[in-house]
């Protein structure tokens, strides 16, 4: 991603993050990305997986929040807290602003060795970074700790990657949802553009190959 459209994917979260009802929540989150826009903006998601580029980390951001909020709009009977929904997606990977070296071309890329994030996970880190900022209002604790759980049980599977606790709101299960979906969808993309009409490819977390269109009016 070049300068323009890292700022522009910066001002699209920042969009997302001014439908937060919540004032203070709304404020947290506004602030927190004033504070680490430098990092969000110069860190991969993964270390060779998914969005392993300079600013991956916040176009995943992005995708994960355009996701989960879609997911809310689809089905509104829910009747979802989109406040949770919305300030957990921008949030969910922030840790790893802590856990991962800045995005270099030129290196052999990898996490931060013995820092507090690679032993305890991202979730982890995030959820400290967030509670920290909370600290700062004056929040009902039961509900501060239903937001931090939205960063803290975000991933899929529990105990995967260093999850704090299994998903216990379904908040939480919906940017988990968002969050898988971008992550599998974008190590797709390569492997199936380079797959020829009729083709098998295979990427990371494909379970068994898959096999490309042979649909005449498929322009893929």
């Amino acid at each position: 991603m070049n300068e323009k459209e890292l700022e522009e994917c910066y001002n699209k979260c920042i969009e997302y993050s001014n439908k937060i009802k919540n004032p203070i929540l709304r404020e947290c989150c506004q602030k927190i990305y004033s504070d680490y826009k430098e990092k969000l903006i110069n860190k991969p998601a993964t270390p060779g997986r998914h969005h392993y580029f300079r600013g991956g980390l916040l176009d995943h951001i992005y995708s994960v929040t355009r996701n989960s909020y879609n997911i809310v709009q689809m089905y509104p009977n829910l009747h979802v807290d989109e406040d949770l929904v919305l300030f957990g997606s921008l949030l969910h990977d922030l840790g790893k602003v802590e856990q991962y070296y800045d995005f270099s071309e030129n290196e052999d890329y990898s996490a931060r060795k013995g820092n507090t994030s690679e032993l305890l996970g991202h979730t982890y880190e995030g959820t400290h970074i967030v509670d920290n900022y909370l600290s700062k209002y004056e929040i009902d604790e039961v509900f501060k700790n239903q937001v931090l759980h939205m960063i803290g049980s975000h991933m899929r599977i529990f105990m995967n990657e260093g999850v704090l606790v299994k998903i216990k709101m379904l908040e939480a299960r919906i940017i988990s949802f968002g969050d898988y979906i971008d992550g599998f969808l974008d190590q797709a993309v390569k492997p199936i553009n380079e797959a020829k009409s009729g083709g098998e490819y295979e990427f990371p977390l494909s379970e068994n190959p898959y096999y490309k269109s042979l649909n005449p009016y498929y322009k893929g």
